[in-house]
């Protein structure tokens, strides 16, 4: 699964000298949380987001008058408040090393660039909704999740993980992993075509896996 199919294509964007207020109000109206900014030949230069809108506005302690809080705020463009360092992906990525990036990194979007420009961009929506239809149950499906599988030592894990629930002469659809926050191991997520899923968490037991029930 790549993130060309599940990007916001042709994103909603700025330039460096769109005023401030402007943005908030495109953001509010659009119901976004973010905008990129390129330049005149669509090439990204950052990034504004509501956070950095917040930051640039004035605080409660300020002595200045609301008239001249909108006079100041009145002046701000993008360019002066932007993120100008943001990390990027490709089309061709994979969506589940995306998420595993965006995890790592704490990023809830990144900007698709394609030949120098931007393309799309991948909010944690579009992301969440991948995984959720990478991992996610189906009619007639159920997944099972396993935790601390020490993938990185036991060679041909996932296919004994998927001998065991074949031999029950259930098909496994899709086979998932995410390494472990705080420990060694990794989830590992299996999406069965059955509708019954204690026969099998029980045959993974036996065959000495750590299954999670739920």
């Amino acid at each position: 699964m790549k993130i060309r199919h599940w990007m916001t294509p042709d994103p909603i964007t700025v330039s460096t000298d769109t005023l401030l207020l402007d943005a908030q109000k495109l953001m509010s109206e659009k119901k976004i949380r973010r905008l990129p900014v390129v330049d005149k030949k669509g090439r990204l230069v950052g990034m504004i987001t509501s956070r950095h809108i917040l930051a640039a506005t004035p605080s409660g302690a300020t002595t200045l008058s609301v008239h001249e809080m909108y006079g100041l705020l009145g002046k701000l463009t993008v360019g002066e408040v932007m993120q100008k360092k943001v990390e990027t992906v490709g089309p061709e990525d994979l969506v589940q090393e995306v998420v595993l990036r965006g995890h790592a990194e704490g990023i809830g979007a990144y900007p698709v660039i394609e030949d120098g420009k931007l393309i799309g961009i991948a909010t944690e929506s579009e992301i969440f909704n991948a995984l959720v239809e990478l991992i996610g149950p189906r009619e007639g499906t159920s997944i099972i999740e396993l935790a601390n599988v020490e993938l990185a030592k036991e060679v041909g894990a996932t296919g004994r993980i998927a001998s065991v629930i074949e031999k029950r002469g259930v098909p496994v659809e899709a086979i998932f992993t995410a390494p472990h926050r705080a420990s060694a191991g990794n989830h590992v997520y299996i999406r069965a075509r059955t509708s019954n899923k204690s026969g099998l968490q029980a045959d993974l037991d036996a065959a000495g896996f750590k299954v999670v029930l739920n």
